[in-house]
């Protein structure tokens, strides 16, 4: 039982850094972070996520969140 629960934690390290990997490539860093913060939500990924993949904090992220979300009604008005 031991070895099936090894080899999941191995596929399961694996999978989070191919979703890093991912991650990366959608939100290149010739974007502004309010840009990648979006993509990546948009991608499924949390603020803490988002975070640890842009070298900032999960507060930051969310107040880019807001922003980006603020300009889009204002586009829609």
């Amino acid at each position: 039982m031991s070895t099936d629960n090894t080899d999941i934690s191995r596929i399961e390290a694996k999978l989070d850094t191919l979703i890093r990997l991912l991650a990366l490539s959608v939100a290149s860093d010739n974007h502004s972070l309010k840009d990648r913060a979006v993509r990546l939500q948009r991608a499924g990924m949390t603020p803490k996520d988002i975070a640890a993949l842009c070298d900032t904090t999960p507060n930051t992220v969310s107040v880019a969140l807001s922003a980006a979300k603020r300009e889009g009604r204002k586009s829609k008005k």
